[in-house]
């Protein structure tokens, strides 16, 4: 008995500290309540082939659900979101990409939940004339 006494009494003053420290991490943690918020941003398509042009009159936009706690959520800006289809590798012809989270450039404090459309169909055609130095060019 004494010597689980004098464990309990060992360093005393570090224990309690560290437990009033303990305690108020999770308190902060916890009273920080989880939200979720809709934005709207256009789709970026990367690594566009040169011989290609996308067939669209309009660009293209996802709204993407993100989840995280509050503070991150009030602060969230549009220009903090950013979703990318990669292009690169594309021929001629339709061609449907999953919308994914792996596709989002987000803050790492939150999640995304859900991305509508979860797919977009994109009509690649070939570019008609190619410019060099200034001349369009048919060869390709």
């Amino acid at each position: 008995m004494k010597g689980l006494m004098s464990a309990v009494l060992h360093n005393f003053g570090l224990k309690v500290i560290s437990l009033a420290l303990a305690v108020g991490f999770w308190l902060a943690v916890a009273r920080d309540p989880v939200a979720e918020v809709a934005v709207e941003v256009p789709i970026e398509f990367r690594n566009v082939p040169d011989n290609l042009n996308i067939s669209s009159a309009t660009v293209p936009r996802a709204q993407i659900w993100m989840r995280g706690p509050e503070r991150a959520i009030h602060k969230l800006a549009t220009s903090d979101v950013h979703a990318e289809l990669d292009l690169s590798g594309a021929g001629p012809g339709r061609r449907t990409f999953e919308l994914d989270a792996g596709r989002v450039r987000h803050p790492h404090e939150l999640e995304v939940v859900q991305i509508v459309p979860s797919d977009l169909t994109v009509t690649m055609e070939r570019t008609p004339a190619t410019l060099r130095n200034g001349v369009p060019s048919n060869s390709q």
